[in-house]
């Protein structure tokens, strides 16, 4: 085992840039851990005040991947280990500061996996956005900035999110945003199992029903619909990917629940622009973002089924210019307006 000693210089080498992400993970892995971040949980103490992680450390490595000077691979890779870090432990900063990073690093592990936004230009605006907001003394709302990556993406694999793909439920005073899965999907360091999930995110779902009674059984909550790091396979589950979450579909009368909704600005103005043909009537949809700043789309139905599911994909595929749709391993047949 390293001493303490040797995993604190580590890990202020790691916050610099001095220790590349791999380095860590190899350091780690020698001394019999999964992760360098599991290793740094189980062998340094919760509050570690001498090391320092701040806005200047973080800002300089997402210019560096804006500029060209490190890969997305390599910031993706330093971005997790340091959200796991910050995750479980305390470092030299205010709480508020401390939280301000974990969501930014958090946002940025989730911009550059490249399997799932393989386009880098909306993720690059979206890294160079964030460097602009840490250049700020105040902290802007990161949550913003994460549905700017689903833009002009050239697939997407869609799938809906069971009941069961979700984790239990413990209450947490911090921690990073729902729009991540738990372990052991994407960011599996970064200890995401216990998070609380929005409750709208336990629905069931269970594809096409198999029989007239299951279509008969209602489905009152709203639906996640998740974007796979690879294309769907019959007979697998949510939790068999690493995904993040691509957009909600919910029935309208869920609208009068305490949620912290906000508009969509402009998303049914593009639609409506880019596929005036398109049948609006039929569901009378409204956009709305989450706290998280993920895409809710609300429809004016009784329940949300398959045929509700497939009309939000078609609508989501389209506002966003996605070159191909895939839900539940299906192409969807809509307007690709960047067909690649």
């Amino acid at each position: 085992m390293k001493s303490q000693v040797d995993l604190q210089d580590a890990l202020e080498r790691l916050i610099v840039g001095d220790l590349r992400p791999a380095d860590a993970v190899r350091l780690a892995t020698e001394s019999g851990y999964r992760t360098f971040a599991d290793m740094c949980e189980a062998e340094l103490p919760e509050q570690l005040p001498r090391i320092r992680i701040d806005r200047t450390n973080v800002r300089a490595r997402i210019a560096a991947a804006v500029a060209g000077r490190t890969s997305l691979e390599e910031l993706r890779g330093w971005a997790e280990e340091l959200s796991a870090v910050l995750d479980r432990h305390q470092l030299g900063a205010t709480r508020r500061e401390h939280n301000r990073l974990l969501d930014t690093l958090a946002l940025v592990a989730v911009a550059t996996d490249q399997r799932i936004f393989q386009h880098a230009r909306p993720v690059i605006r979206v890294l160079a956005a964030l460097e602009r907001m840490l250049g700020r003394s105040r902290a802007g709302k990161v949550a913003r900035l994460y549905g700017a990556l689903f833009h002009d993406q050239p697939v997407f694999h869609l799938l809906a999110r069971r009941v069961e793909d979700a984790p239990p439920t413990e209450e947490r005073d911090a921690g990073p945003p729902t729009y991540l899965p738990p372990q052991p999907c994407f960011l599996e360091g970064l200890g995401l199992g216990d998070l609380e999930l929005d409750s709208g995110l336990d629905a069931v779902w269970s594809g096409e029903p198999a029989s007239p009674a299951e279509a008969a059984e209602p489905i009152l909550e709203g639906i996640d619909v998740v974007a796979l790091n690879q294309p769907y396979e019959p007979g697998k589950r949510v939790q068999d990917y690493e995904w993040v979450v691509a957009l909600h579909v919910a029935p309208r009368s869920l609208l009068n629940e305490d949620v912290p909704y906000a508009p969509a600005e402009g998303f049914l103005e593009r639609a409506r622009a880019l596929a005036p043909n398109f049948d609006f009537e039929r569901y009378k949809p409204e956009a709305f973002r989450d706290h998280d700043g993920v895409l809710e789309i609300v429809l004016d139905a009784p329940t949300i089924g398959h045929a509700e599911l497939v009309y939000a994909a078609k609508l989501f595929g389209l506002v966003h210019r996605t070159g191909r749709v895939f839900f539940e391993g299906k192409r969807l047949s809509t307007l690709s307006v960047r067909a690649q």
